[in-house]
């Protein structure tokens, strides 16, 4: 990850690709990622001293860490020590989020249940009202989680602790409150107060809804540094925007044939849903518009048997 793309830009012409795997050179709050070739690490060295004789903000190798992503210690060990970084293991944390190969567990995000427990202002909380309270946990303990909750899921087990804290904090003042402290349910506290509820974020409806300004993002503004990377979601954070959404077609080169909902608002799922089942994901994926009906291309992405109820939806697409 760089800060700026002329940045990213550079390394991307000096570093040829290949297939080996990555390494991350952590630095700061920067994370550069190149593979564990000598050349390639000598390129990375350069630049960096480089920008360090231009701007004077030189680069303490020592203070940096360098990762290893799908690769043995024992191949890439020599390259690494030329850079004179220790080598860290994952997962790592860059600018408080946890980053791993895998989907964080619950044991790597308590440090955030940890956060907002430690805001929790327990000697003061009988000095406040009830609305006081409420103020606190809709500004501070509601808005720490934001940050991971905009690139991440945290496991239901997060989601319901950190709602036990806001809960016991709200009722009771302290981290915990039994079920005779609580007044109102918290869905119904959780709700806006256009809808009878007190306006306290439900924590995993609005990380969906964060998360889901990614998918906006990659629909509608192709000048971000991470557009084309091809973003993991997942299967309800899609089926959310989906049902949400809908594309007005201009020249079809960044709409999907067969995932987005072009048609009149509606989507080929949603027209011919057995038909929709016979397209490889591959071709569900990458077929744009302009490519399906092109010679009426779509037609060939068909694979497979097709019944009488899948050639019926066929016509009824055509």
């Amino acid at each position: 990850m760089f800060k700026r793309a002329t940045e990213l830009g550079i390394i991307r012409q000096l570093l040829p690709s290949r297939s080996i795997p990555p390494i991350s050179l952590y630095v700061d709050d920067v994370t550069l990622f190149c593979h564990p070739q000598p050349d390639d690490i000598e390129v990375v060295k350069a630049i960096l001293q480089l920008f360090g004789r231009a701007s004077g903000l030189h680069v303490n190798f020592a203070k940096s860490t360098a990762t290893l992503i799908g690769c043995e210690d024992d191949t890439v060990m020599p390259v690494i020590e030329s850079l004179g970084c220790p080598i860290v293991d994952l997962p790592i944390t860059y600018l408080g989020i946890p980053l791993t190969i895998r989907r964080p567990t619950t044991a790597q995000l308590l440090p955030l249940l940890d956060k907002v427990a430690a805001r929790l202002p327990i000697w003061k909380a009988w000095l406040m009202n009830r609305a006081g309270r409420l103020e606190l946990v809709k500004l501070v303990l509601s808005a720490i989680p934001l940050h991971q909750l905009l690139v991440l899921a945290p496991p239901k087990r997060i989601l319901r602790m950190l709602k036990r804290i806001q809960r016991g904090f709200l009722w009771a003042g302290r981290a915990e409150a039994k079920g005779g402290h609580c007044h109102v349910n918290w869905r119904r506290v959780a709700r806006p107060k256009s809808l009878g509820g007190l306006g306290v974020h439900d924590l995993e409806r609005t990380g969906m809804a964060l998360r889901t300004r990614w998918l906006w993002f990659s629909k509608t503004d192709e000048r971000r540094a991470w557009a084309g990377l091809g973003l993991q979601f997942s299967a309800e954070e899609q089926a959310f925007f989906f049902a949400s959404t809908y594309t007005s077609i201009g020249n079809g080169h960044n709409t999907k044939f067969w995932e987005d909902r072009w048609i009149n608002g509606r989507s080929v799922c949603e027209i011919a849903p057995l038909l929709h089942a016979c397209i490889p994901k591959r071709q569900r994926k990458s077929r744009t518009v302009v490519e399906g009906l092109h010679a009426h291309l779509w037609a060939r992405d068909i694979h497979g048997v097709l019944g009488v109820h899948e050639i019926d939806q066929y016509l009824l697409l055509w």
